[in-house]
């Protein structure tokens, strides 16, 4: 009597354990490189030699199994499989800076950071005012925070790729209409002033007509 074996199949690349050997190191050379738009550019705010980022890349790749970036003379462009595992890496990365942040705190080696961006135009009264309770508050919490100039869109991008953790910006629609997992604090209700570029003839003038 032939003894019956139950088959399964194994998952990609699972058999010789190559998946488990994405290191986080490859995850922010492969983020700062897709950010960066260059391997010069992103070698030199990693301050690594050029071609050591190219062999850690040309590393990932080998390990995930498909190509992740199509290498152009004007800079690097993602694959489709490269956008994806760069939404991916974005939050492990801010995942584990937090818990890294969070277990340090709980230590007592340090406290816990908040980034805020504060756009370069906003009104000075409003930053001021925003900036001065934002400090109260992260004093009473133990927290300490970082500002950010930098501009910030009606999508809030720079907080949903994980770049900041919080900003200070104009709500244009409904709370409702702001994708997943954006919250919203109100501060109130403005009508801004009428906006002029700096070099415009009536920027030096008190009034516009």
């Amino acid at each position: 009597m032939k003894q019956l074996e139950a088959v399964t199949a194994q998952p990609p690349m699972s058999a010789g354990g190559t998946l488990q050997n994405v290191e986080l190191r490859h995850l922010r050379y492969f983020v700062a490189i897709a950010e960066a738009g260059s391997f010069t550019d992103a070698a030199e705010r990693m301050f690594i030699a050029q071609p050591t980022l190219s062999q850690q890349l040309r590393r990932l790749e080998d390990i995930i199994g498909t190509q992740l970036l199509h290498r152009r003379r004007e800079g690097v462009r993602l694959t489709t499989a490269g956008a994806v595992l760069l939404e991916t890496s974005r939050t492990i990365l801010s995942l584990v800076d937090h818990g890294v942040n969070h277990t340090r705190h709980a230590a007592g080696l340090g406290r816990q950071r908040l980034r805020v961006i504060m756009p370069p135009h906003l009104p000075d009264a409003l930053a001021a005012e925003t900036a001065s309770r934002l400090m109260s508050a992260a004093v009473a919490a133990d927290v300490d925070v970082t500002w950010l100039e930098a501009p910030l869109d009606g999508e809030f991008s720079p907080i949903r790729q994980r770049k900041a953790d919080a900003g200070l910006g104009w709500l244009t629609g409904a709370a409702e209409e702001l994708p997943a997992p954006l919250d919203v604090m109100s501060l109130g209700e403005f009508e801004p002033r009428l906006w002029i570029p700096s070099r415009h003839p009536a920027a030096g003038r008190g009034t516009a007509r």
